[in-house]
């Protein structure tokens, strides 16, 4: 997995944010110290994995993750890019895209590292320009339903737009699902389903597969809550939903820097080749 992001900051910011444990504590992790990382918002939390291989002030971050029992490698480069820094981060070996869709045991580790770090730098982002994180719980015992809350300063019609509207939904998710406008209609958005609320500017919700699918805005003055939930999974695999909150997590995080950055928004993340 390699992927890119121009952040709002000096790569000797940037650098101290990825180093130093009581700035870890802000974005990354429940717990941080030079020993490593650990905690609820870490997949495998349940103590330090990690081992310095290499560091470079302002230019270069290198670990070693243990994951599944499997040493992986991370390296994260810092180039400066104006008055941001252009990070580009790379760990290697992870599961294959055919793997990661038919996952075998366990999927809290090496299958979770692709939404863990785009959500893990979406809070770096936000870090660094001030906002608060959205932590995701990768602990065991954690809740199957999925339930993020968060506020959003823009009118709810502007954000229901967002949800709704195929093409707006492609700007900050990466891709244009099917929605089709009334109850009974088709939804391939995350899940597919068919619309079971829908209820402008407030509810819009869809079910299918045994998953439900729910996004709820409430407004006050010009400010926007957002409560999204899914529902379905089972009890026994918490894992699973896990994987895919830290997913819908960095989805939100997006969601909420495109209307709060207006025309200066661009999308934060990019996939690159291996």
């Amino acid at each position: 997995m390699k992927l890119r992001a121009v952040l709002p900051a000096s790569p000797a910011e940037v650098y101290a944010a990825l180093t130093e444990p009581t700035r870890q504590r802000e974005w990354l992790a429940e717990h941080a110290s030079a020993e490593g990382f650990w905690g609820r918002w870490t997949p495998q939390g349940d103590r330090p994995h990690q081992t310095v291989l290499m560091l470079v002030p302002g230019e270069r971050v290198q670990f070693q993750w243990v994951l599944d029992d499997e040493k992986t490698t991370v390296d994260i480069a810092l180039v400066a890019a104006g008055a941001a820094t252009e990070l580009t981060l790379h760990q290697w070996p992870l599961p294959t895209l055919d793997e990661l869709m038919t996952p075998a045991g366990r999927r809290d580790g090496r299958h979770t590292m692709h939404t863990f770090w785009p959500l893990a730098i979406g809070n770096l982002a936000e870090h660094l320009a001030g906002r608060p994180p959205l932590w995701c719980d990768f602990t065991p015992s954690r809740s199957p339903e999925i339930r993020v809350t968060l506020t959003i300063a823009a009118p709810a019609r502007s954000v229901w737009r967002s949800l709704t509207d195929p093409a707006q939904v492609e700007r900050w998710w990466g891709y244009a699902p099917e929605i089709t406008p009334l109850v009974g209609g088709k939804v391939t958005f995350g899940a597919e389903g068919h619309v079971s609320e829908w209820e402008p500017d407030r509810v819009f919700a869809y079910t299918g597969d045994d998953m439900t699918t729910r996004w709820e805005l409430s407004e006050s003055d010009g400010v926007t809550t957002l409560t999204f939930t899914q529902s379905g999974f089972t009890s026994d695999e918490p894992d699973n939903a896990a994987q895919h909150e830290a997913g819908w997590r960095g989805g939100l995080l997006e969601l909420r820097r495109m209307h709060e950055l207006g025309t200066r928004w661009t999308p934060l993340i990019r996939e690159l080749p291996e």
